[in-house]
């Protein structure tokens, strides 16, 4: 993500007020300002989304392609039969109206824990879509689905927006064509329908396929595909994802740990999650108990599948935390002589 630029000049709270839209519901022109609710009402109309993250006041694209393009009555007949439309902005004023300095004003000080709920909503919806630079813009389905994601913008008019969807038409017919299969399948043939959608999908927006990951084992319970294994663990990674967010980091070895007790996953995957695992754990530095917690899972990671790259690392990764652990354990006895002595 950009680092963001802070170039507003005047109080925080008189930029907010004076903003010609609000922060929640729809602004003037008719875009949602808040992703979820426009989620919901996409469901509601059976309509798809138009979304865009943005700095409107601290990129130097954002506002001038809103104004030229976005909000204007022609973008909106054209696109509103089909679309909602949404936009995440994340400029720099709601972040200090969150985060007001000491020296703001009573009145600043109150408002804060509302725009702090804002930014926090909008925050979680830039790390879901795993935003880089802004503007962006992406097509999204009423489930919340990514169709197509547009990190260059060269638009001067709505004519334009029209040649950049025609450039990619094949693409979204196809990624369409694939979501559409997900709504009508239903049993196993449901569940290849969702690793095929997954599959096409960029890591970036599997997280967005969660739902559908959670409903293979319900519907394919016996395993038949073989694809068990690979939802349950991307259920995993949609959790630490979860845990990130909601800053809770103590939360990913557990989901880790119990993804590896998982009787569907392959040594292959018993391996990379325990591998994942000790990965955790050495995050941080370990205490003397969490290094042989990451000892004993780097082993369980070899055991799992003995002959692949993984393992090999996992090898040399167990070389170099048996030493740490010799380490801690001597400088644990320096210690405990230390205190006899001083006992003495």
């Amino acid at each position: 993500m950009k680092k963001f630029l802070f170039i507003c000049t005047v109080l925080m709270t008189l930029v907010l007020a004076s903003c010609s839209k609000p922060l929640e519901g729809k602004n003037e022109y008719g875009w949602y300002t808040n992703f979820n609710e426009c989620l919901d009402q996409a469901k509601k109309e059976n309509k798809k989304i138009i979304h865009i993250i943005s700095q409107d006041e601290n990129d130097t694209v954002s506002a001038g392609l809103k104004e030229r393009i976005f909000y204007t009555p022609e973008f909106a007949n054209a696109f509103g039969d089909d679309f909602l439309f949404c936009e995440t902005d994340i400029s720099l004023s709601l972040f200090k109206a969150a985060k007001p300095g000491k020296d703001a004003d009573s009145e600043t000080k109150k408002n804060a824990k509302k725009f702090e709920r804002i930014l926090e909503d909008r925050m979680r919806v830039v790390t879901t879509f795993g935003i880089e630079n802004t503007p962006t813009l992406y097509l999204v389905t009423k489930e919340g689905y990514v169709i197509k994601d547009f990190r260059y913008l060269p638009l001067a008019t709505v004519e334009d927006f029209y040649v950049m969807l025609d450039e990619y038409r094949a693409e979204i017919n196809e990624r369409q064509n694939m979501i559409e299969n997900v709504r009508t399948s239903k049993g196993i043939e449901r569940v290849f329908a969702i690793d095929e959608l997954y599959e096409s999908t960029p890591v970036t927006f599997r997280y967005m396929l969660t739902d559908l990951m959670r409903e293979v084992e319900k519907i394919d319970s016996k395993n038949e595909s073989g694809l068990v294994g690979k939802f349950v663990m991307g259920i995993a990674t949609s959790e630490v994802m979860d845990a990130y967010m909601a800053r809770e980091p103590e939360k990913i070895l557990g989901i880790y740990e119990e993804c590896a007790k998982h009787p569907m996953l392959n040594p292959e995957q018993k391996q990379q999650t325990y591998f994942a695992a000790a990965h955790v754990i050495g995050t941080n530095t370990p205490t003397p108990e969490q290094t042989l917690q990451m000892i004993e899972y780097l082993e369980k990671a070899i055991a799992a599948k003995p002959e692949s790259e993984i393992a090999d690392r996992c090898r040399m990764n167990l070389e170099q935390v048996k030493e740490f652990k010799g380490r801690q354990d001597a400088a644990e006895a320096r210690k405990k002589a230390e205190a006899e002595a001083a006992d003495k």
